[in-house]
Formats: C-alpha cells, sequence, structure tokens
C-alpha cells in the first residue's frame, strides 16, 4: 500500500479552511496524552486502592476487586484502538476520505480524554 499518496491527499485537506477540521493537526499530541492519562489513571486507582487497604493484610476478595479495578482502566483505549485501526484499514481500502479519517482520529482522541479524565475524577 502506498502511503504517500494518502498523506499528499491529508496535507491538500488540512492546507484548505474547512471548519470541521480545526485543530485536527494537534490529534498526535492528543494521541500522547491518551497514553499518559491512562498511566495516570493507573497511578491513581493504585494509590486508591492502597489507601483504602492501609497497607494491611488482605484477602483474596480484595485482591481480586483491586486486579479488576486495575484491569478497567486501560479498556477505553484498547476500545478507541480498535476504532482506530478500522478506520485506518477503512482509508487504505479507498472507502473513507482523507478528510474524515483525520477528524475521526482527532475526535477518537478527545473522546478518551474526556473518559480518562472522568475516571480520574
Amino acid at each position: 500500500m502506498d502511503w504517500s499518496y494518502h498523506r499528499i491527499q491529508m496535507g491538500k485537506v488540512l492546507a484548505s479552511k474547512d471548519l470541521a477540521l480545526k485543530g485536527t493537526a494537534a490529534a498526535p499530541e492528543l494521541w500522547g496524552a491518551v497514553y499518559m492519562l491512562l498511566v495516570f489513571a493507573v497511578l491513581v486507582r493504585a494509590l486508591r486502592a492502597w489507601e483504602r487497604y492501609g497497607a494491611a493484610p488482605i484477602g483474596w476478595q480484595e485482591l481480586v476487586t483491586i486486579g479488576v479495578d486495575l484491569l478497567i482502566c486501560p479498556a477505553p483505549l484498547l476500545v478507541g484502538l480498535a476504532f482506530r485501526r478500522l478506520v485506518t484499514r477503512e482509508l487504505g481500502d479507498s472507502r473513507l476520505n482523507a478528510r474524515t479519517y483525520t477528524i475521526c482520529n482527532f475526535r477518537i482522541a478527545q473522546l478518551l480524554i474526556l473518559t480518562y479524565v472522568s475516571m480520574v475524577l
């Protein structure tokens, strides 16, 4: 697959004055923020569990509760990455144009940031 064609087309789309594309150039930074928020969410949940049980000996039920609580954190990211992969595949198969791909990539990252911020709060 020749991705240079899509990069050229994406550059043409980004050079236009389309308001739907406003801010989409920051999508890579947003994806970096998503990964940092995932680490922060896991850290916050681990510290809350540590505080809740006070480093005292705990039973297996509490361990399962803590484990499930920590395993839930990457779930939104996995769903977002699956959708992003699907959109990328659609772009590669020429069923999606570069404008729609750029907007979807940006909106997925924004939605994941909102999800992780709400998880931490």
